[in-house]
């Protein structure tokens, strides 16, 4: 009897992103020199620009090989932070930053349009279902984004003196 710990779904995303990784960067990256809503191509290295793509792409595929949740998909994305600071530090502005992730979730999204016959999905909603996977994770991707540059652009407040964590007071209200 298959029980909800012994089915596992097949792991169909995963080596179809790997096996099509250069192209589907080179199509991201067409659409990233093409647009001229962004300096990237000015600002960052071609090996700088798609760096990322190899990590973002896994973590979407593991997630749409395991039909993941709404936390899951969270966590993935709090995984790839790293993306957002690595462009923060290299002086990319916030904008650009949520313009490339949305030409990579657009690529992404048309492959897997494309590839849906070898895919072997069964049901129109599987698709669906893949394709709101993604979305989802893309914007958590940008959220995540929005924190870093948040957190990295906040006003220093300077103290004289800078105490933390604040000592604690006794249950009788002294030091």
């Amino acid at each position: 009897m298959l029980t909800a710990e012994s089915f596992q779904m097949p792991r169909r995303f995963l080596p179809l992103l790997h096996k099509n990784l250069d192209s589907l960067t080179r199509a991201w990256v067409d659409s990233v020199y093409a647009d001229r809503r962004t300096d990237l191509a000015s600002i960052l290295s071609f090996r700088e620009l798609v760096e990322c793509v190899p990590e973002i792409t896994e973590e979407l595929a593991g997630l749409l090989d395991a039909g993941a949740g709404a936390d899951e998909t969270r966590e993935a994305a709090r995984r790839c932070r790293d993306h957002a600071r690595a462009r923060f530090q290299r002086g990319v502005l916030i904008d650009e930053v949520a313009r490339e992730l949305m030409l990579l979730r657009n690529t992404l999204s048309e492959f897997l349009w494309q590839q849906a016959p070898g895919l072997a999905l069964t049901e129109p909603r599987e698709m669906r279902d893949a394709q709101r996977l993604t979305a989802e994770f893309f914007d958590e991707l940008i959220a995540q984004a929005i924190l870093v540059y948040a957190s990295s652009l906040r006003p220093v407040v300077p103290t004289r003196t800078s105490v933390w964590p604040p000592p604690r007071r006794g249950r009788r209200g002294g030091p």
